[in-house]
Formats: C-alpha cells, sequence, structure tokens
C-alpha cells in the first residue's frame, strides 16, 4: 500500500501558481491565454508597464480603460497564479482569462 503524500501545502504556493513537489516533471506543453485587465482610464498607461515586466506576460493592447494581455506558462497554475497576482494590484477593478490554449512544448510531439 502507498504511503500518503505528508508534504505540506502552503496556500500561498497555490495561489501563485508554485505549487511542485520533489522529482516532478517539468510540464510538456506551454499553455498561452489572454486576459482583459480593467482600471480606470487615466492609469491604464502606468499600470500596462508595470505589467508587461511580469514574466511571461506581453500588454498586446491598452485601449481606454481595458488593458489585453497574452500570457504564456508552463501550467493553469501558473496562469492561474499570475491572474491571482494581477487581480489584487493596485488600482486593477478587474482580470479576466478570456481564451487559454494548450500547446505542446516540443516541436516534434506537436507534428505527431
Amino acid at each position: 500500500m502507498r504511503e500518503p503524500d505528508r508534504t505540506s501545502i502552503q496556500r500561498r504556493d497555490i495561489l501563485t501558481g508554485t505549487l511542485k513537489r520533489d522529482g516532478e516533471v517539468e510540464s510538456r506543453f506551454i499553455h498561452i491565454s489572454s486576459a482583459i485587465v480593467t482600471t480606470r482610464p487615466e492609469n491604464a498607461a502606468a499600470l500596462a508597464r508595470h505589467l508587461a515586466t511580469l514574466p511571461g506576460t506581453e500588454v498586446h493592447a491598452v485601449e481606454g480603460a481595458k488593458i489585453v494581455l497574452v500570457l504564456e506558462g508552463g501550467s493553469v497554475g501558473e496562469i492561474g497564479g499570475r491572474m491571482a497576482q494581477i487581480s489584487v494590484m493596485e488600482g486593477v477593478f478587474s482580470a479576466n482569462l478570456v481564451f487559454e490554449q494548450i500547446l505542446p512544448a516540443d516541436e516534434n510531439e506537436a507534428q505527431a
């Protein structure tokens, strides 16, 4: 009988998408998502510059109070963690995923 895993799980690891166990294999997939972040129109440019500094995050467009992002990560948890981080930033009214695509990380696997 297999022993239960007694590794402690921290709430912060779940929220930030950094939950990993020893020996865990890296994801074979790339997760690409788009999101819309809303803020006050006068804060959109500064917030967009800040969001662009996040790893795996590209600002695609800024129009009025809306900022369109493209997010790339190795797992749903990583993308979700980044969205949770963005949603609690000062000046952010909302942060919502609008699309997600999962692609094989290995080009050969994609062609198979």
